[in-house]
């Protein structure tokens, strides 16, 4: 496969991804909304607009998105960016039995809110299957949106929805990305992401945070990050946008959690860290909704409406009789400097905690280095530049400390090295330009065999230049708008 080839598939993965992605904001929103409420209404037009966009570039007049074990699938291969958002949409359908859904181009926004209104009622019995579900929307003229039936029924008459190579073995799992410690990994993200779009619903619908899941949560990530730590840092690399702003306090809390047990040895304090950080934009969720969803920068005004968030996070999380001082103190602090600079503003000297100042660079690291509707996600040491150029805005004592501790190249990253093989970082070591890494492909282009493909460690070998691959070699998320600087502050 040539690189035009190789872009042009990913940009359709990317698309299918984006698809999934605002599918599942959409069947939040009609949870949450009235039919016809704008912010209901404007999920489901992005559902469309990605619908046609996915045809367009496919040639096809449908799209179909399988879901098999916990995961979304796309044309045979794991979409994991958008498995680790679809916990929900994954739990709708395997109540209705059902193995994912077909949206084709002719479908209206008047259809997929009938659709969402079919799958969101409580099963009955004897009716709690696809069919059931397709039939009822039928009557209600609904055509165009259909669920498929479980992967490997017979029904399927044009064989099994999760694309050529991926047949289903006898023990019901997938030839495509059936990786114990990957599937691992998005489980655990979508227990996060379930878990904070909880928190979220509850806020927004002037309710309460149960602090208990969010505890247990950043304890399962800890635990993860003990046992394979690698697994959710590589999906943390994650360069795609994805349509909940959650995405990103997941990335945070991983990234803090992670650099916490390299500066704490008590345990109980990095699961508060890392709960201080899964909530630190919870104030987003009073937001307005157009704001927080804008696919373009913000003006003066409605950057400081949206410079908000912090306050009104820290305002709802002391009105909970059981919130932690840690996490009051990240949503409220996370972007002021240490030179008094930043926001909110205050009448008095507001001392920043070293917590607080870890979650707020884990916080600048993930806006810079993730993807956003109008720039391209940014290398790391890129970043890294920009985080130290930004002086006594932050505690650089421990702005070096992650830099060591998250790499160069950080865990989940491509690089190529310099005989021209391509390869993702697996693994950091004590020499932070020669972390160790898992070979993708060698320098003739060409996959290598499983069975002999070892982690290699670059300390071992004399590889003086190890550099991150041209974005323009292996495709990318697709620009909406020319790249420029991340505004640190803007997260």
């Amino acid at each position: 496969m040539n690189a035009l080839e190789n872009r042009r598939q990913h940009e359709i993965t990317t698309a299918a991804t984006l698809l999934v992605d605002e599918f599942v904001t959409a069947l939040v929103n009609s949870r949450i909304y009235q039919l016809e409420h704008p912010r209901l209404q404007n999920s489901l037009s992005r559902v469309l607009d990605h619908v046609q966009t996915l045809t367009t570039a496919m040639g096809s007049e449908r799209v179909r998105i399988a879901s098999h074990e916990g995961m979304m699938f796309f044309g045979g291969k794991p979409l994991l960016g958008a498995s680790i958002a679809a916990a929900r949409l994954i739990e709708v359908l395997d109540a209705w039995r059902a193995g994912g859904f077909e949206i084709a181009r002719q479908a209206s926004r008047d259809q997929l809110a009938v659709f969402f209104a079919c799958i969101l009622a409580r099963p009955e019995p004897m009716h709690d299957n696809h069919a059931a579900i397709n039939s009822l929307a039928a009557q209600r003229q609904c055509i165009h949106v259909t669920l498929l039936p479980p992967v490997g029924d017979g029904a399927d008459d044009q064989g099994s929805h999760l694309g050529p190579g991926s047949e289903v073995d006898g023990q019901g799992g997938s030839a495509a990305g059936d990786d114990p410690k990957a599937r691992a990994a998005v489980k655990t993200y979508q227990s996060l992401m379930d878990t904070l779009q909880a928190a979220t619903v509850s806020v927004c619908r002037g309710g309460q945070i149960d602090f208990s899941p969010v505890m247990a949560q950043a304890e399962a990530v800890l635990k993860h990050l003990e046992t394979d730590g690698a697994g959710l840092l590589g999906l943390a690399r994650q360069d795609q946008y994805d349509a909940f702003t959650l995405g990103h306090s997941l990335r945070v809390a991983i990234l803090a959690m992670n650099f916490a047990r390299a500066l704490t040895a008590d345990r109980e304090l990095q699961i508060r860290i890392g709960a201080a950080a899964l909530l630190h934009d919870v104030g987003k969720s009073l937001v307005p909704f157009e704001l927080l969803h804008c696919n373009r920068r913000l003006d003066a005004e409605e950057q400081r409406e949206m410079s908000k968030h912090a306050e009104l996070g820290a305002r709802c999380l002391l009105d909970h009789h059981d919130s932690d001082p840690l996490a009051i103190a990240a949503a409220f602090g996370h972007h002021l400097a240490l030179d008094g600079t930043g926001y909110p503003s205050t009448v008095h000297d507001h001392p920043i905690s070293w917590i607080t100042s870890v979650v707020k660079i884990c916080d600048i690291y993930e806006a810079l280095t993730a993807a956003r509707p109008y720039k391209t996600a940014m290398p790391p040491i890129r970043a890294y530049r920009i985080m130290i150029a930004m002086g006594e805005r932050l505690d650089q004592g421990l702005l070096k400390r992650f830099i060591e501790i998250n790499g160069i190249y950080p865990v989940g990253q491509t690089v190529e090295l310099a005989e021209g093989a391509i390869a993702i970082v697996a693994e950091q070591t004590d020499d932070p330009m020669h972390p160790i890494v898992n070979i993708l492909r060698d320098s003739d282009g060409d996959n290598p065999d499983p069975d002999d493909n070892e982690p290699f460690d670059l300390r071992e070998v004399a590889c003086p230049n190890v550099r991150i691959i041209l974005r323009e070699v292996l495709g990318t998320v697709v620009d909406q708008a020319p790249e420029r600087d991340a505004e640190p502050a803007a997260d």
